[in-house]
């Protein structure tokens, strides 16, 4: 008798699983965005000592950490679905985004919480609308210009209806005030239409109207002509600069170029300014020394330059865009939260990415790498299946099917 063996296919089914799960996905960014992260909630305990020290109630820097790690498991969890689903398949959901982003940018004004003179957040500092509109802003231009690729080169075509979406989300942030948004979105919105090829005079015109922007927010705000007065004072003497960047500068000094450790800054006990967010380099420059600087500043240069590469290979127009958006809006927010705290640009209060305590903004960043993730994807797929010598012969006697069995025929016919 012969005897039946059982095959246990479970681990084959697994592994085949556990592959598709992998295929695509860009393990250099998933490592970069894990080792920021983990500086991120290392330098936030840090950072919130002297506001659990000084603080009435009993507080712990422990619970602020914990609190970013909730949103941090928050944001990956947003990431590793959008990473999964086919980014171009979001376009049907980029009206209603728009419109209810523009909702949540009125209502912040109308029932948010009044923080450092501005209105632009709900729930005591947690949600920030600014936040969700610059992913969805990213989003709507993508999809938007791709759409209207070729009457782009005609500036009456894009320039009223992509003006006033613009606009209108910038007026919302400009009642709250939140000019670095504003700032911000400017920014990306000028290198984005940059990355759709306009004409290189629609290109000078953006660039024009973007300076034009930011001299009009110094001139005609309050807020912005102080800063720029504070900025050129400092920049002409540093005793004369701001707390923040004397601060800053003292933590350099302190630190040198390994640091002092982890923990052991005291800069942050002298009367730093929002050390948990906005100044949060502070303690890195201080207590990880300039060593630790260039490896924040690097794993974010590698970050951009590895979405620089995601948007030049994608062969969709959307995908580049998508890409290029989201590698610009983080690298723009993380020099010009540098930049600012050694006086190199005025300070507008930017948060520094996947480090500065904020919810809404460190789910926004993940939600941004989810997306790019998702263009990864599909440009690994477009790409495997372009190499894939059976799809392509498929592919080749598909479109030229009739004539070649016409022509076997006449060559038999011939030879008889």
């Amino acid at each position: 008798m012969r005897s039946s063996t059982a095959i246990n296919t479970k681990p084959i089914q697994n592994r085949k699983r556990m592959d598709a799960l992998l295929s695509g996905l860009d393990i250099p960014v998933l490592l970069i965005v894990g080792a920021l992260l983990a500086l991120g909630l290392v330098i936030l305990y840090s950072a919130s000592m002297p506001v659990a020290f000084y603080s009435s109630a009993q507080v712990s820097p422990m619970s602020y950490v914990a609190r970013q790690a909730g949103f941090a498991a928050m944001g990956l969890i947003f990431a590793f679905f959008i990473s999964f689903i086919d980014y171009r398949k979001l376009q049907k959901l980029m009206m209603p985004a728009l419109f209810g982003t523009w909702i949540l940018l009125g209502l912040v004004l109308v029932i948010g919480t009044v923080r450092h003179g501005a209105t632009r957040t709900f729930f005591n500092g947690s949600v920030q609308p600014s936040e969700i509109a610059k992913v969805v802003l990213i989003l709507y231009l993508s999809f938007w210009l791709k759409t209207k690729q070729e009457n782009l080169k005609k500036i009456t075509f894009w320039a009223l209806p992509i003006g006033f979406v613009i606009g209108l989300t910038l007026f919302l942030l400009y009642l709250e005030p939140d000019y670095s948004a504003i700032l911000t979105l400017i920014a990306i919105s000028g290198v984005m239409l940059f990355l759709a090829d306009l004409d290189w005079k629609q290109i000078i015109l953006i660039f024009m109207v973007s300076i034009l922007s930011f001299v009009g927010i110094i001139k005609a705000t309050n807020t912005g002509s102080v800063r720029w007065s504070q900025f050129m004072a400092g920049y002409k003497d540093p005793y004369d600069a701001i707390s923040q960047v004397k601060r800053s500068i003292e933590s350099v000094v302190n630190g040198g170029f390994f640091g002092v450790g982890v923990g052991q800054g005291t800069v942050k006990f002298t009367g730093l300014e929002v050390g948990q967010s906005d100044t949060i380099f502070t303690v890195v420059a201080e207590e990880m020394g300039l060593l630790g600087c260039m490896l924040v500043i690097g794993l974010f240069l590698l970050l951009f330059l590895k979405g620089l590469k995601i948007a030049i290979q994608s062969s969709d127009m959307t995908g580049k865009l998508i890409a290029g958006g989201i590698s610009i809006w983080i690298i723009t927010e993380a020099f010009l939260n540098i930049a600012s705290l050694v006086n190199i640009v005025p300070v507008g209060g930017n948060t520094l990415p996947f480090f500065s305590l904020g919810g809404s903004s460190l789910v926004s960043i993940l939600v941004g790498i989810g997306l790019l993730l998702s263009v990864a994807r599909i440009n690994h797929k477009e790409i495997h299946s372009e190499r894939n010598p059976f799809n392509a012969v498929v592919d080749l006697r598909w479109r030229d099917r009739r004539r070649g069995v016409s022509r076997a025929r006449r060559s038999s016919s011939t030879g008889r």
